[in-house]
């Protein structure tokens, strides 16, 4: 048996850190097997859009949820030691937008890297763009985290205030957005896109401040099984797709009810995740996936970038997508994406220690949230559009120009710039995905 590990810091949740970075290799695994790449020419296309089995799959592997929790307990626990510390909300704003901004501006270049290489070599053109469409797509989850986070000061106030009111409110939001979408077909389903993530977020301050913990355990697996009933009910009652991966662009309220699932279910299994925490082999483990979570987040696509131009270099096949040669092939071809990952976990890591540190100038709140939309917009812009188009030139010079705002700070005089405890930054972003 491994040896128990000493000393676990009282003011820490390791089942938090657990989930985040268990989670990982479920993102990175099914990213590997969505891309798709097939035919005379080649074109790259998502590979499971035909695949019937993923549709059941996805009510237990669809852990979006569970990082949207992980990160509102993070968040909260970030802001009440910056508030505690009289820290502002533009203080918290800038430091976790600067946090974030830099590794996606960093793994942004690396991927158009990659696509300039592999268009040096002779690729074609169409394969390239989209080839280099599909790298984006894990880009969403940047967008909306980065809004979700920008939000925390506020929500942390509500959910202090009025907690059950401001679930209800955004969980009547949602609902009301996709009936009004769904049945008087206005197109307002993209306000989902905050509501039900924000919900989902807000049980993560519930986890924070032990409310599910302290119910009885038959009440949180009887809420479980009550949440994923009502998402039958919504399934085969009102049309809803059964597949979760098409619920969530945009996000319907099957993925707030799969949130409550999710939660309800954590706060089960807790107890045990925590005592597996214990065990030298495990959190060493799980220190790791944390330690390099944005890295093997952001950078999985570049990865892929670099594999699918050594099987082009190298003339090896790509196989028809499904077929049983296909499926033995997803082996090496996902080995061979950790193992490039792997190597960008050493070496990233060390590029991201370069950047400047902040300078002692204060930031109104309007600024850092001008940064936030900066980085939310060019980041939406080549989830949307692509690396491969002019635009896409323009969103990385926005971003670039964001983080240098956030560093140099300001207008505003100067001033100690450390309420946000510098140790804390990669526990909050590093495991996310």
């Amino acid at each position: 048996m491994a040896r128990a590990v000493p000393r676990i810091p009282p003011d820490r949740d390791l089942s938090i850190d657990f989930v985040r970075a268990i989670c990982l290799p479920v993102v990175v695994l099914l990213h590997a097997l969505q891309m798709g790449i097939a035919g005379d020419p080649l074109r790259a296309f998502n590979a499971l859009a035909e695949w019937k089995s993923l549709t059941a799959i996805t009510w237990v592997g669809m852990i979006m949820p569970t990082f949207f929790i992980a990160g509102g307990f993070a968040g909260i626990t970030t802001w009440r030691r910056v508030h505690g510390a009289g820290g502002t909300a533009a203080e918290y704003i800038r430091a976790r937008m600067l946090r974030l901004a830099r590794p996606v501006l960093f793994a942004m270049l690396g991927v158009l890297a990659a696509m300039g290489i592999l268009a040096l070599c002779g690729a074609d053109p169409e394969f390239l763009r989209t080839f280099a469409f599909r790298l984006a797509e894990p880009l969403w989850f940047i967008a909306v985290y980065a809004i979700c986070t920008s939000f925390v000061p506020l929500m942390a106030a509500l959910h202090r205030r009025a907690a059950w009111a401001t679930y209800f409110t955004l969980a009547g939001l949602a609902v009301a957005v996709d009936l009004v979408d769904r049945y008087l077909h206005v197109p307002v389903g993209a306000l989902n896109w905050l509501f039900v993530w924000l919900f989902v977020q807000q049980l993560g301050f519930g986890v924070r401040d032990q409310w599910y913990s302290r119910r009885p355990r038959w009440l949180l697996l009887l809420l479980a099984l009550t949440a994923y009933a009502l998402m039958a009910v919504a399934v085969l009652g009102m049309g809803y797709d059964p597949d979760m991966i098409a619920n969530l662009n945009p996000p319907t309220v099957l993925l707030l009810l799969l949130g409550l699932a999710q939660v309800y279910l954590f706060t089960l299994l807790q107890p045990a995740i925590r005592a597996a925490m214990r065990q030298r082999p495990v959190l060493v483990a799980i220190g790791a996936l944390g330690m390099f979570g944005m890295v093997i987040y952001l950078w999985h696509t570049v990865a892929m970038a670099v594999v699918v131009g050594v099987q082009l270099a190298l003339g090896l096949p790509f196989p028809p997508v499904l077929t049983a040669t296909w499926w033995i092939t997803r082996i090496p071809w996902v080995l061979a994406i950790v193992a490039v990952l792997a190597v960008l976990c050493l070496i990233v890591p060390r590029l991201e220690r370069l950047w400047p540190d902040e300078r002692s100038r204060r930031m109104p709140l309007w600024a850092a949230l001008v940064c936030a939309a900066a980085l939310v917009l060019s980041v939406g812009w080549v989830l949307t559009q692509g690396y491969l188009t002019p635009g896409s030139a323009l969103a990385v010079v926005l971003l670039a120009a964001a983080i240098a705002w956030l560093t140099i700070g300001g207008p505003a005089r100067r001033v100690p710039f450390d309420a946000v405890p510098r140790h804390s930054d990669r526990t909050e972003t590093g495991a996310q995905a």
